[in-house]
């Protein structure tokens, strides 16, 4: 699945196992407006979008971000905004997103959502998490389909207190499952989703963030709750709930060493459809080849500076990951923990607003899996 540069991690477009929010808008440039000026202030900001992860190859593509501030706005104040992007990669793969993001009630109010389209062609290994399988048997198991969506995904939210808010989300999807290979698992077995549908879901959300920094903290926790209940009272064509939780937090080791931490559960119930079972997010494992109803993972990550180059731009980061995906969230029994890690190497592209390119290099049994992205992993 596509990544989206300019969102609060690197991500994948709205699927239920890996779902966050639009971050506040990038850096802005002027039309030529002066500044000062008690005025509409629109600014204008091209960017372009470059990664490589082993789900995609090489992906290359651009975008803009568009902000607004009414007469008198203060600078300081988060803008309203829009971003658009898109991107091909050398998998055939495509996708188109807008994200309109708007402030109101003294900014203590926030609406933004995921307007998109992708056709997208991927793999499909089966459901399953059985961590004695051979490299070779993955590559075995593997048939390729074509997943085409279009997505629209509100979030509503509201500051309670300081760091507190909570909201309301919507997660609409309609999908075509086109390309299947004839006589495999999608083809023959009776999969939930198979010939795609509509997939419609409505929930509460909560969140707590008090981090120091938007693109890469160096103190402070940022953790979210939300839920989405999927029916035909939504107009759905699956009956499923989903469950997530995402709590990460960060610590300084040092004056400029970071250490960042993050657990993540997901807990579906019901008939979800088989693209939509989430998946244990580590580098060094190949997305998608262990998936079921239920997915945990927990990962860490010291970030430290390098000193090369007579610049102070350079940074390192040595990462590790455990995870699974398991069927039955009501018991241990059907645990088979993955373990994965690696290096990676940094280079602030904005040093001022801790926006970095990085290269990881991802290390399991499995494999080992390059990755090239705008921001930090989480």
């Amino acid at each position: 699945m596509p990544v989206f540069v300019g969102a609060e991690e690197l991500k994948e477009p709205v699927k239920a196992g890996n779902v966050d929010e639009p971050a506040a808008s990038g850096p802005e440039s002027t039309t030529g407006e002066d500044d000062d000026k008690d005025e509409n202030r629109l600014g204008i900001t091209p960017f372009p979008i470059i990664y490589y992860t082993p789900e995609t190859s090489l992906a290359l593509g651009g975008g803009v971000v568009f902000t607004l501030r009414d007469e008198g706005e203060a600078l300081e104040t988060r803008p309203d905004n829009l971003q658009v992007m898109t991107a091909y990669t050398l998998n055939n793969q495509f996708f188109l997103m807008l994200s309109p993001e708007k402030y109101f009630n003294d900014q203590r109010g926030r609406l933004f959502m995921n307007v998109g389209y992708l056709n997208w062609p991927t793999s499909f290994f089966g459901i399953g998490n059985d961590s004695d399988i051979d490299p070779g048997e993955i590559e075995d198991q593997e048939e390729t389909y074509t997943d085409e969506s279009f997505m629209i995904q509100p979030w509503l939210m509201h500051t309670v207190i300081a760091d507190l808010s909570l909201g309301l989300t919507l997660d609409w999807k309609n999908t075509h499952v086109q390309d299947v290979e004839e006589g495999g698992t999608i083809d023959q077995e009776d999969l939930v989703g198979a010939e795609g549908g509509v997939s419609s879901g409505l929930g509460p959300v909560i969140t707590w963030d008090t981090r120091d920094n938007l693109f890469a903290p160096s103190k402070g926790s940022w953790h979210k709750a939300w839920a989405w209940f999927y029916g035909e009272w939504m107009g759905s064509d699956f009956n499923y709930d989903y469950y997530g939780l995402d709590l990460r937090h960060y610590r300084s080791v040092s004056k400029e060493s970071v250490l960042a931490l993050q657990g993540f559960l997901a807990l579906t119930s019901g008939e979800v459809p088989f693209y939509e079972y989430p998946t244990p997010l580590m580098r060094g494992l190949y997305e998608d080849v262990f998936v079921d109803k239920n997915a945990v993972a927990v990962r860490a990550e010291y970030r430290f500076p390098i000193k090369i180059f007579g610049g102070e731009r350079w940074g390192g980061a040595l990462f590790g990951a455990v995870g699974d995906a398991f069927p039955d969230a009501t018991s241990t029994e059907d645990f088979d923990l993955k373990v994965a890690g690696g290096v990676g190497l940094r280079f602030a592209l904005n040093k001022e607003e801790k926006i970095n390119l990085r290269l990881d290099i991802g290390v399991s049994r499995y494999g080992v899996f390059p990755y090239i992205m705008l921001q930090e992993a989480f």
